[in-house]
């Protein structure tokens, strides 16, 4: 079992201080990881998170920190100590809306690495539609509608198939583990709802690893083994 972590203190300090948050309106400032980390100082302007625990599962959420607000909270909590986890954490308070790279675009090694060692992704999201809810797409539809189900039994409005964001490509970070992935868009006032509420954070949480786990059961044992092989 690999744990590697990058987590600056100063810029987590810099975030809680600041109490800022930010969400992206228009297109992407950079075209990939690469130019974002030429452009950018790493433990100052942003920094990831990595977690490396041999799971089946993966957890990502590549717009953290001020970026898409609560996603990284979403995250750490669905992975816990057992999934294995990325977050890239942007810390430019009100400007971290150009550190977002397009989840099709986001190539870093590490989150590619991660994604194509396992059988199932699952990533976060933060959507500006109205109300309270989670539009659930991503290319392993079994998976989705199992995660539907389950949020929908906590009490929590979700959708699938994600109309309007589906995240189906394969070249979505999200699609690369060996059975694809589920992305979870929340809106707004669901991440405020979650952010604010430890009891319905531990519920959505829950409820999110609950369905991963009950995907990852019903591969058969021989068939799991080839799929998590290199």
């Amino acid at each position: 079992m690999r744990n590697l972590l990058f987590l600056p203190c100063a810029a987590l300090l810099l975030a809680a201080c600041s109490g800022e948050r930010a969400y992206r309106r228009g297109g992407d400032a950079y075209p990939g990881l690469a130019a974002l980390r030429a452009a950018h100082t790493e433990g100052l302007d942003y920094s990831r998170e990595v977690y490396d625990r041999g799971s089946a599962v993966a957890v990502f959420a590549i717009h953290g920190g001020d970026i898409e607000k609560a996603t990284s909270r979403l995250a750490r909590r669905t992975a816990s100590g057992d999934l294995n986890l990325y977050i890239f954490n942007g810390w430019l308070g009100r400007e971290s809306g150009k550190l977002h790279v397009t989840a099709t675009r986001f190539d870093d090694p590490d989150a590619v690495r991660l994604a194509t060692s396992a059988v199932l992704g699952l990533s976060f999201h933060a959507q500006a539609d109205r109300g309270a809810w989670v539009c659930v797409g991503g290319s392993n539809k079994k998976a989705a509608a199992l995660v539907t189900r389950r949020l929908e039994e906590a009490g929590f409005a979700a959708e699938t198939p994600c109309t309007r964001l589906p995240g189906t490509s394969p070249r979505n970070i999200v699609n690369r583990p060996a059975a694809g992935g589920v992305q979870l868009e929340l809106t707004l006032r669901l991440l405020d709802r979650l952010d604010e509420n430890g009891e319905d954070l531990a519920s959505f949480t829950g409820a999110v690893r609950r369905a991963a786990f009950e995907f990852i059961s019903s591969i058969p044992k021989t068939e799991l083994k080839q799929e998590t092989l290199p």
